[in-house]
C-alpha cells in the first residue's frame, strides 16, 4: 500500500507533510513530491496548487510516477448546505464537475453513465468509522461535493444547490475524482468549511483557513492509521 496525499496549497497540507518520516523530495513538473511514511505507512504527498489542471497532472504523477495504491485529497472547502459551520468536515461519496457539460462527459471519455464520480466505499466506512470512535471536535458529514474554476456569487449558490444538491463546493476534488476514475485508483476527498461560498469567501477564507485545515487533515491521519491496520480495495 502506498498513498498519495494531495493538499492544494501549503496551508491545507505542510503541517502533514511536516509529520513523515525519512522524508525524500522528488521533483516533477515543477511539484515537489515528499516521499516517506507516516505511521508506518508509505505515503507521497505533494502540494498540487489550485484549481482543475494542477489538481489532475498532479494524481496522474503519483499513479504513473509513484504508483500510488490510494489518494487522499484534504484541504478546504466552501459550504452550502446551510446545516454546515465553519470548521465542519465533509467526506466525498460522490463529486462532480459543476462547470462541465453532461454531455462531455457521457458522450466523449472517459463515457461515464452519469457526471458523478464515486469515492471509494471502504475508505468512506473508514473515514465514518473515526467520526464516531475518535475525539473529533467539530461536526462530519458524508455527501456530495462539486467543482469549478471560479468564486460563487450568491445567485450561483441556489442554481447549484438545486442542480446538485451538494455539501460543499471548492475547485480541485471533480480533477483529483476523475484522474483516479480512469486509472481505477480508490480516493476520497475530506473537506473541511473554510467559508460560505459567498461574496465575503475570500475574506473567510483568509480568517479560518487554518482551523479548518487542521481538522480535515486530522481525519486524513487518522485514515491512513487505521488502513495500516485492515487494508484497503
Amino acid at each position: 500500500m502506498k498513498i498519495g496525499v494531495i493538499g492544494p496549497s501549503d496551508k491545507e497540507i505542510m503541517e502533514f507533510i511536516n509529520k513523515i518520516c525519512d522524508v525524500k523530495i522528488v521533483e516533477y513538473a515543477m511539484l515537489k513530491f515528499y516521499v516517506g511514511n507516516y505511521e508506518g505507512v508509505e505515503v507521497v504527498a505533494v502540494i498540487c496548487g489550485v484549481c482543475k489542471v494542477n489538481a489532475a497532472i498532479t494524481t496522474q504523477i503519483l499513479i504513473d510516477k509513484f504508483e500510488v495504491t490510494h489518494v487522499i485529497l484534504t484541504g478546504v472547502a466552501g459550504g452550502l448546505d446551510k446545516k454546515l459551520k465553519i470548521g465542519d468536515t465533509i467526506i466525498s461519496n460522490d463529486i462532480a464537475h459543476h462547470d462541465v457539460s453532461k454531455e462531455i462527459l457521457i458522450e466523449y471519455h472517459p463515457y461515464m453513465k452519469d457526471i458523478y464520480f464515486r469515492a471509494n466505499s471502504q475508505l468512506i466506512n473508514t473515514c465514518e468509522k473515526i467520526m464516531k470512535s475518535k475525539d473529533i471536535s467539530n461536526k462530519c458529514y458524508v455527501g456530495r461535493i462539486i467543482t469549478g474554476e471560479r468564486f460563487i456569487t450568491n445567485n450561483e449558490r441556489e442554481e447549484l444547490i438545486e442542480r446538485f444538491n451538494p455539501l460543499c463546493v471548492d475547485m480541485e476534488s471533480a480533477s483529483v475524482a476523475h484522474a483516479c476514475y480512469v486509472n481505477n485508483i480508490p480516493f476520497v476527498v475530506i473537506r473541511s468549511i473554510s467559508d460560505n461560498a459567498d461574496e465575503d469567501a475570500s475574506n473567510s477564507f483568509k480568517n479560518n483557513v487554518n482551523i479548518a485545515a487542521l481538522n480535515s487533515m486530522k481525519i486524513t491521519e487518522e485514515i491512513i492509521k487505521e488502513l495500516k491496520f485492515i487494508g484497503c480495495n
